[in-house]
């Protein structure tokens, strides 16, 4: 605990110095990773493929609002979906449009639910984000973490589709239609994707409302809840849509977002409840009762000088 605590109060001090330069650099950084991650998903197109181009495409984010990266991913993502069809540019752009209108509408400021929850799911650990999120942000992130989680199944559901959406020149406008129909249904019957929005948005919720009780270790308490309720949506999807999600690769998402809970309890709300005290005040009218909880400091031993001059 006490190394914690030092690397704690040495990153504290750290970003007190440079935050500027540290928010520059991790908007960079992630926008990088979410341009990356689009073109390993689809690739389609090779304008926007080399590497420097998203180099700079992320450069210009970094200095720009959250949400800016929000609106160059989409543009990437949508000249991609032209480059496997005109069908998935109408459908899967169509979708993704109307989402982000939908986003904009009721959550703007939870850009970065919807990137992180979005990237993480690359790696098969959405329920991180959405636990951290949670606990260091308020209840609209649901609605960044559901949006991020239909956006990159809306991805993986046109990149899975891209062969059989092809239409060429000397086909009938009934068959391009027959194509985009299909586009559509294949949107409609992934039930993983609903199952995971609907996980993701319930663990967060869950996680705030109970990260602002006035309880002992609360976040904790909040993040094992927001994991319990995760794993009771993703169990319920798998018996009543049929959807089998990987038991184990569940079991190790569940621990590393815990240990990643504890973590920002940790460096963010580490609380010493052993020595809560109680105030008690009075005026004209009442009486008011205050609880104290200190938080857990460093305590840097001073070193003694020894005499000079014997």
């Amino acid at each position: 605990m006490r190394l914690l605590l030092t690397i704690r109060d040495a990153l504290g001090r750290f970003y007190g110095k440079y935050d500027t330069a540290i928010r520059l650099l991790f908007k960079f950084a992630a926008a990088f990773l979410i341009f990356l991650s689009i073109r390993a998903m689809l690739g389609q197109t090779a304008a926007i493929n080399h590497p420097a181009v998203l180099l700079i495409l992320a450069v210009g984010c970094m200095v720009l609002p959250s949400n800016t990266i929000i609106l160059v991913a989409a543009g990437l993502v949508l000249v991609h979906f032209y480059g496997i069809s005109l069908e998935a540019a109408l459908v899967g752009g169509g979708i993704l449009i109307i989402g982000l209108l939908i986003y904009f509408s009721l959550a703007p400021q939870s850009a970065w639910p919807l990137l992180l929850t979005a990237l993480a799911l690359g790696g098969k650990m959405g329920c991180v984000p959405a636990v951290l999120f949670g606990l260091t942000g308020g209840p609209l992130g649901a609605v960044g973490a559901a949006f991020g989680a239909l956006s990159y199944y809306l991805i993986q559901i046109v990149e899975k589709n891209g062969a059989d959406l092809h239409s060429t020149a000397a086909e009938a406008a009934e068959a391009m239609v027959q194509k985009a129909a299909q586009l559509i249904q294949a949107v409609i019957v992934e039930k993983e994707m609903l199952v995971m929005a609907a996980a993701l948005a319930a663990a967060l919720l869950v996680v705030y409302f109970v990260r602002i009780q006035a309880i002992k270790y609360a976040w904790m308490i909040a993040a094992s809840a927001g994991c319990a309720v995760y794993l009771a949506v993703r169990v319920f999807g798998a018996a009543a849509y049929g959807v089998s999600p990987d038991a184990l690769q569940i079991v190790v998402e569940i621990l590393v977002t815990l240990f990643a809970g504890w973590i920002a309890q940790t460096m963010l709300f580490n609380l010493d409840y052993k020595k809560t005290q109680t105030v008690r005040f009075e005026d004209d009218e009442y009486y008011y009762y205050a609880k104290a909880v200190p938080k857990k400091k460093l305590h840097r031993r001073k070193r003694r000088r020894r005499a000079e001059g014997r």
